[in-house]
């Protein structure tokens, strides 16, 4: 059992809004060791053994430093502690190798892909490690194949709740989004030969055309990731216990494919060291309870929008007492209800409920609002009365 500072949050925000209530603080000895499982395809394996450790190894040194007890488990590369040497600054550090990632794998097995959902289920790693904290990031290999993405979807929602249903009930389960994509380099062009021509193989698409359908297609995934993510956060929030579900946008951190990608796909010590950075953050910051450190709530497709959406309000409800906020915790649970199809709550698309919802101000209410009225709602509880 990992160690934790309780997050002292409004009551009343809690029950809807904190994705996961954190244990009390234990007692030292070998209970303070955070098992941490890193579930993913080539990304989180390495790939190559100039890469081998990946993201991993420095988020093993990254959070050592910081001082906390980590142990690296999964269903592979246990029993030893490779070293690793920064071949420009020299910078050597052991770390804990073990993990569940997987070259070349997908979501869920398909012809022609073996699946993450189905290496979990016979290897039992899940059962036999008990992991405090699960990071996933997976779907490359789906982008990669021009894989449908409401199936990819569906198979990341059956793969999390594999995950959730053979974990112990204070796991914190972190879904990341993929890193972008340099599909055009000669060590992966024909990885990406689906995306090279019409269906019926009657038109050839131009490198320029490719890329532009490869980067829409990368990015209504992460999109639907955190939309997913979130959405199931939040309802978990209301109709049970508290979420045990994260989100975080690991591929923030590849701000460059040219110089952090080796081949176009698979990251270099640079971008590894990136990505680790970014979960050291992430982690960091749920292991302390810090606020805010929960989960990155805007997508790629809607972040401008919600980002003024959110400014524009948050100039009004941030003004004690007497503005009237833009939405409460009772907009959420009505937002929620009507999303997943609660006949006796009717929002009338003309209704002034109805461009309240429409956070994203695109004239109709789904997921994204949802996931931007929850950090409207986070980052104004200060303002909020008690009984909203």
């Amino acid at each position: 059992m990992r160690k934790f500072i309780p997050l002292a949050v409004a009551a009343v925000i809690a029950a809807t809004l904190t994705p996961f209530v954190m244990p009390a603080e234990t007692s030292a000895d070998d209970n303070d060791t955070i098992k941490i499982m890193c579930i993913g395809d080539s990304i989180t394996d390495g790939y190559v053994p100039e890469y081998s450790g990946s993201y991993r190894k420095f988020i093993y040194h990254g959070l050592t430093e910081k001082g906390y007890k980590i142990d690296m488990v999964g269903s592979k590369d246990g029993g030893y502690t490779p070293t690793y040497t920064d071949a420009a600054t020299g910078e050597s550090f052991e770390y804990d190798n073990e993990n569940t990632g997987y070259s070349g794998y997908a979501i869920k097995a398909y012809p022609g892909r073996s699946g993450i959902l189905e290496t979990l289920q016979q290897t039992k790693c899940l059962q036999e490690k008990q992991p405090d904290i699960v990071t996933l990031q997976i779907g490359t290999n789906n982008i990669i194949d021009n894989h449908d993405i409401s199936a990819s979807i569906d198979d990341l929602s059956e793969l999390i709740d594999y995950i959730l249903e053979n974990t112990p009930e204070t796991t914190a389960v972190f879904v990341t989004t993929i890193p972008p994509l340099d599909p055009n380099r000669s060590e992966v062009y024909d990885w990406f030969g689906n995306y090279r021509h019409s269906a019926d193989w009657q038109t050839q698409y131009s490198d320029e055309e490719a890329l532009e359908k490869i980067e829409r297609t990368w990015k209504m995934y992460n999109a639907d990731v955190v939309a997913h993510v979130e959405y199931r956060m939040i309802n978990d929030n209301i109709s049970s216990a508290p979420s045990r579900l994260r989100c975080a946008r690991i591929d923030e951190a590849i701000t460059d494919v040219k110089t952090q990608l080796f081949d176009g796909v698979h990251p270099n010590n640079d971008g590894y060291r990136k990505m680790g950075e970014k979960w050291v953050e992430v982690l960091d910051g749920y292991l302390s309870g810090e606020a805010g450190a929960t989960s990155s709530t805007t997508t790629s497709t809607t972040t401008a929008t919600v980002s003024t959406a959110t400014t524009a309000t948050t100039a009004v409800t941030t003004e004690p007492p007497q503005a009237e906020p833009r939405c409460r915790v009772s907009d959420l649970v009505s937002l929620s209800r009507y999303l997943l199809g609660d006949a006796e709550v009717k929002i009338g698309k003309d209704s002034d409920r109805f461009h309240r919802y429409d956070i994203v101000d695109d004239n109709r209410l789904d997921m994204f609002d949802l996931v931007a009225m929850r950090r409207l709602l986070v980052e104004t509880a200060d303002t909020l009365p008690i009984w909203d």
